[in-house]
C-alpha cells in the first residue's frame, strides 16, 4: 500500500509542474493596466482585435481607461459601412441608475456618436476603467446582378477587424 501511495505522490508532484512559457500570447488584455502602451485617460475597445467570419455578429465594448472624476463622455466610433453593419448600441454602465442619460446617433453612415452621463444623488463621479457602451456589429456581404437580384455567395475568405 505504501508503494502505491509513493507512486501517487510522485505523479502528483510531476503533474504540478509550473510551466509558464508561451503565456505572452494570451496575456494581452487591453484592460490590464500593466499591458497598455498609451497614456490614460483613454478610450479603448475590448477585445482589441476581432476575428469574425462574414455574416457573423460580434460585440465590441468601449471602455474609458484610467478615468478620474468622470461624469460624462462623448465618443465617436467610425467603421466601414461597406464591411460592417451596426445592429445595436447598448448602455455599458456609466449611465446607470433610475434616470440614465445615454444617447446614440447613428444617422451618419459609418459613424456612431455616443453620449453617456453619470448622475448620482450625491454629485459623485466615477474613477477607474468604466464600460461606456456595447456595440453589436455584423459583417455584411451581398452580391447583386445588374437587376438587383441576389447572387449566391459560395465562398468566403477570413478577415480581421483592426481598431486603431
Amino acid at each position: 500500500m505504501k508503494k502505491i501511495y509513493a507512486i501517487f505522490l510522485i505523479f502528483v508532484f510531476l503533474g504540478c509542474e509550473n510551466n509558464v512559457t508561451g503565456l505572452d500570447d494570451i496575456l494581452d488584455n487591453p484592460l490590464d493596466p500593466n499591458e497598455v502602451d498609451y497614456e490614460v485617460p483613454a478610450f479603448v475597445f475590448y477585445p482589441a482585435q476581432f476575428d469574425v467570419s462574414l455574416s457573423e455578429s460580434f460585440q465590441a465594448e468601449v471602455y474609458a481607461m484610467g478615468a478620474e472624476n468622470l461624469r460624462g463622455v462623448y465618443v465617436v466610433v467610425e467603421y466601414d459601412p461597406n464591411k460592417l453593419s451596426l445592429q445595436n448600441v447598448n448602455n455599458g454602465g456609466l449611465a446607470a441608475g433610475t434616470n440614465p442619460i445615454f444617447f446614440t446617433d447613428t444617422d451618419t453612415p459609418g459613424q456612431v456618436e455616443i453620449v453617456a452621463v453619470y448622475i448620482s444623488s450625491d454629485s459623485a463621479s466615477v474613477d477607474g476603467n468604466i464600460k461606456i457602451a456595447e456595440l453589436v456589429f455584423s459583417t455584411t456581404s451581398i452580391m447583386l446582378d445588374p437587376d438587383d437580384n441576389l447572387i449566391e455567395i459560395k465562398g468566403f475568405a477570413q478577415g480581421v477587424v483592426n481598431a486603431q
